[in-house]
């Protein structure tokens, strides 16, 4: 097993040092916050659903708790295409070499600031966290522990993983966040190689299934998708800043890199003055992006949806239906992958209803109102949680939060309380026809459709 390496100070020192972050989150509430609208880029915030409480019900007993968890906040990556660390260095150098040529003779140019502009992005910090992702994660693991503390009483914990090292990396600090110096004690990390050779898990879906990796099933419609909503959006923003360069023609390609050079700067130092190049209307467009490439791979727009996000939940569905045995005594669960993994596993269950293969999101324009935003349910250190309780009349419910929120349940009745509470007694919600596959068969419908290879590891979520 791999362990950091460092002391609770520095981690003390380190959250000291970017606890602005978090007041600037507070201020921010009932305003637009650009930060909370760069899709899968976005800084940790909760969505916003009906206002459900999120407190223990009264009449009940917490019994279970599951953990689906993102990596936090991270450095560009390298094979994101124009996103991509390598991509961003390029646009910084053709910024600060004149090769893109800004004309600094007129008057407020919004690229002004690039004359005393110092770049962030770093190639060889490429996939690592930032340092805003490690405290992210040490604290999502302190305030789990802190909830569920009753829960744990094992001696070790499993922490299951993905293999790449940000996700292996978030999962030690979200450990150390929980046990502090007795991590290397308490935690049994099993590590998925991102590749075919775990067999059926859903946290690598897309890579441990060989049918959907080697047909590159979506990707023709995720491609075709993004360039007509490119060509959709961006030739007015082209329009408007075109003029303040010097006899050059500015791209589609230019434009979208300034948006992920916003989105990385504001992750990397909290500040970007390229986010100023938009109004709220660009940003949500450009939200937008990876809301419509995120449903179409792997997500509800696409067919195979339910055999991605199957293994998950019928690993899910056993884990809570053990209750009834006295004998397994387990009650707290904990999986750590990419955003990619987890829409899948929220499409599977029902969080999305309005958006299915025969009606996908539009590409000629931006609906608005519609359920998967990704900047809602996926930011940086995302996190799907699955809690179960037992409540007076013996019966066991489930319920749902999404960053922690609660996700309003609507197809498997009430809680004990008879009204919309955001939970379900464990048997309707297991049987319920929205996830019924899933829950009962989710592992033997990916194993078919995949053709995976049988699993080297038995998983508990």
């Amino acid at each position: 097993m791999r362990l950091l390496s460092f002391s609770l100070l520095f981690v003390a020192l380190l959250a000291g040092s970017v606890s602005a972050r978090f007041s600037d989150f507070e201020a921010f509430k009932n305003k637009f916050n650009l930060q909370e609208n760069l899709g899968t880029l976005s800084i940790y915030h909760e969505p916003y659903f009906t206002g459900l409480s999120t407190a223990f019900p009264e009449s009940c007993e917490i019994r279970q708790v599951h953990v689906l968890q993102r990596h936090g906040s991270r450095n560009p990556a390298s094979d994101d295409g124009l996103s991509s660390a390598i991509k961003l260095v390029e646009m910084q150098e053709r910024l600060l070499n004149g090769s893109l040529p800004i004309n600094y003779t007129i008057p407020n140019n919004p690229f002004r600031f690039i004359k005393s502009w110092v770049p962030v992005i770093d190639i060889r910090n490429t996939d690592q966290l930032s340092s805003m992702g490690r405290v992210e994660l040490f604290e999502m693991g302190r305030e789990v522990f802190i909830r569920y503390r009753e829960l744990f009483d094992a001696d070790v914990y499993d922490i299951n993983t993905a293999a790449q090292k940000r996700v292996v990396e978030s999962a030690e600090w979200y450990s150390y966040g929980m046990f502090g110096d007795e991590m290397a004690n308490k935690t049994k990390f099993t590590y998925l190689a991102e590749d075919e050779s775990p067999g059926s898990n859903s946290l690598s879906n897309y890579n441990s299934c060989p049918v959907y990796y080697e047909n590159n099933i979506d990707l023709k419609e995720v491609n075709e998708a993004s360039h007509t909503w490119g060509n959709s959006f961006l030739p007015s923003i082209i329009n408007r800043l075109f003029p303040y360069f010097s006899n050059y023609n500015l791209t589609v390609e230019d434009v979208e890199t300034f948006f992920y050079l916003c989105a990385y700067e504001l992750t990397l130092k909290d500040e970007s003055d390229f986010c100023s190049l938009f109004n709220p209307s660009d940003i949500m467009n450009f939200e937008y992006t990876y809301d419509v490439k995120n449903s179409l791979y792997g997500g509800p727009s696409s067919k195979w949806v339910n055999v991605l996000g199957g293994p998950y939940i019928h690993n899910l569905a056993n884990s809570l239906h053990s209750v009834y045995n006295e004998s397994d005594h387990q009650k707290v669960f904990l999986a750590f992958t990419h955003d990619a993994q987890i829409i899948p596993v929220e499409s599977a269950l029902g969080f999305f209803p309005d958006i299915t293969p025969e009606h996908p999101l539009p590409v000629t324009h931006n609906p608005y109102t519609y359920s998967m935003k990704t900047s809602s349910f996926v930011p940086f250190a995302g996190n799907l949680i699955t809690e179960l309780f037992q409540c007076q009349d013996q019966k066991y419910y489930v319920r749902h939060l999404v960053n922690q929120q609660v996700f309003p349940l609507t197809d498997c009745g009430y809680g004990p309380s008879n009204s919309s509470d955001g939970m379900c007694e464990l048997s309707a919600y297991l049987n319920s026809p929205v996830r019924y596959n899933s829950t009962h068969n989710g592992t033997d419908i990916f194993n078919a459709a995949c053709k995976a290879k049988p699993a080297n590891v038995t998983l508990h979520y």
